[in-house]
């Protein structure tokens, strides 16, 4: 019923275009003068007609035609609007990726930052610890050897001491004076080893 209507639409539409665009062509070549009113007339009455038919049994079918097309239409728009959608939201969340991926980043350039810090200062610590000790050590070793030099020069002042003595004693002291110089200076030389000591 439908397609009969449709078809029968078109076939007065065409018949409706010849007349409209051409009346004058199935006409006579000698016109009498009432003849071009009443033409013009006609092609009213036939628009009319014509305008009448489409609305009386077109237009329903045409609605229909154009209702589809409205709502295939609309289907895919909101088809186009739900994949606008999911690739914005795609796009958002890969924004979102990529700024917690830079955050993390700048976190770990901080932490090397100030992990590099601390080794920094570790080093210059123990730098500063190394260097307290080889102090340290080079004053006790200088204290030794000044010791020991004191010790050695002790020990060969009384070497002097006692030859000389002995150079002597044997020249100018007797016995009994020899053994009072003796002890003397040996009391002597343990004051003067106490006192370097």
């Amino acid at each position: 019923m439908r397609t009969s209507r449709v078809i029968l639409f078109l076939i007065l539409c065409l018949t409706g275009c010849v007349l409209f665009i051409c009346p004058d062509a199935y006409a006579a070549e000698e016109q009498p003068p009432w003849r071009a009113p009443y033409n013009i007339i006609m092609l009213w009455v036939n628009f009319g007609i014509l305008v009448a038919l489409f609305v009386k049994f077109a237009r329903k079918p045409l609605m229909e035609f154009l209702r589809g097309v409205r709502d295939k239409l609309e289907e895919e728009l909101g088809v186009l609007k739900k994949q606008h959608g999911d690739k914005t939201s795609h796009v958002d969340s890969e924004e979102t990726k990529l700024r917690e991926i830079q955050q993390h980043l700048d976190e770990i350039r901080a932490r090397i930052i100030e992990m590099g810090e601390k080794e920094k200062q570790k080093i210059i610590e123990q730098a500063k610890v190394a260097a307290a000790k080889m102090i340290e050590d080079a004053k006790a070793y200088s204290q030794f050897q000044m010791t020991k030099a004191r010790k050695q020069l002790s020990d060969e002042m009384v070497d002097i001491a006692i030859s000389k003595v002995e150079a002597r004693l044997k020249q100018e002291i007797s016995a009994d004076d020899n053994e009072k110089l003796v002890m003397e200076f040996l009391g002597n030389l343990e004051a003067s080893k106490a006192h370097l000591n």
